[in-house]
């Protein structure tokens, strides 16, 4: 009997074994299947903001890089005015803090015991000593908008600040930055719930808000929206963060969820390509679970 060479026979046990890939290959051939991508797979999240809210109608924001205060109305109108803020570098000055603050207490005219008696227009305390005013005379005019020459306080011209104490009522959000704040300010809107905590717990809960944001687990554990006034705010004020510590990744809850965690991983692989996802999965996009996390 003719024996048959050992190649031969090795060849077709490989012919055998990769028939199945070879029908297989054909499928793959076919017209691509539309994979299910999150749409917020490469959005850049630094620019995200922890947010609290304002039942006032204003609130401001005053840029110490700029020397530079945005009034916000409710009515969407937004308004620039220039300021002059502290500086350490005149004597017995200091620099005005950041912080997020709110509207104290106003007086129309306000003595400075600490400067001679300096006459303070329009004064709108926001920081203890310090805040928002005018004062006599134009000679201070020439700095708003250009530099920081005060003694802490945010100075502006006799007429923004008459504007702005005939508007500001007790409570009105200050926020004080340099262009690099965690934090912004926003107003109420109707049918929303929001969470007005006491000054000890929003004490706390603000720095552990931004901690989640550093972490980029934002939208997986932040969820209530916070309110704040005169009640919860202290004169001291409360943190603002750091922006640059902003991931440009949050972990995000997947539009899409498998309707049975059991589901083997093959039989998904394979309704993908498909296209046969109505029966295997549901559009959820509320459900806190880490299963249905991605990290986009």
């Amino acid at each position: 009997m003719n024996k048959i060479p050992f190649a031969i026979i090795l060849l077709c046990v490989l012919l055998l074994n990769i028939a199945p890939y070879v029908h297989d290959a054909e499928y793959f051939e076919q017209e691509p299947k539309k994979i299910i991508v999150n749409p917020l797979a490469k959005y850049d999240f630094r620019n995200l903001r922890d947010t609290v809210y304002t039942l006032k109608n204003n609130f401001i924001e005053v840029n110490l890089l700029t020397q530079y205060a945005t009034l916000y109305s409710r009515d969407g109108s937004v308004m620039k005015i220039p300021v002059s803020s502290g500086t350490e570098k005149v004597e017995e000055g200091i620099d005005t803090r950041e912080g997020l603050f709110v509207l104290q207490w106003k007086e129309k005219k306000l003595y400075s015991e600490q400067f001679d008696s300096t006459l303070m227009l329009h004064w709108m305390g926001f920081n203890g000593g310090i805040g928002f005013h005018a004062l006599e005379g134009k000679n201070y005019y020439r700095y708003l908008g250009k530099k920081n020459v005060s003694h802490g306080c945010v100075r502006m011209s006799r007429e923004d600040a008459e504007m702005l104490y005939s508007l500001l009522e007790k409570g009105t959000p200050i926020l004080v930055h340099k262009g690099n704040a965690a934090i912004k300010i926003a107003f109420t809107q109707e049918g929303e719930n929001y969470n007005h905590l006491a000054y000890k717990e929003l004490r706390t809960s603000l720095p552990e808000r931004l901690s989640v944001l550093y972490n980029g687990e934002f939208f997986m554990k932040i969820n209530d929206k916070i309110l704040i006034d005169e009640k919860n705010v202290p004169a001291s004020g409360l943190p603002i963060g750091d922006a640059s510590l902003i991931p440009p990744k949050q972990s995000v809850i997947s539009p899409y969820l498998w309707l049975s965690p059991e589901t083997p991983e093959f039989v998904k692989i394979n309704s993908l390509l498909d296209g046969n996802i109505p029966g295997l999965l549901t559009l959820n996009l509320t459900l806190d679970s880490k299963s249905s996390r991605q990290k986009i």
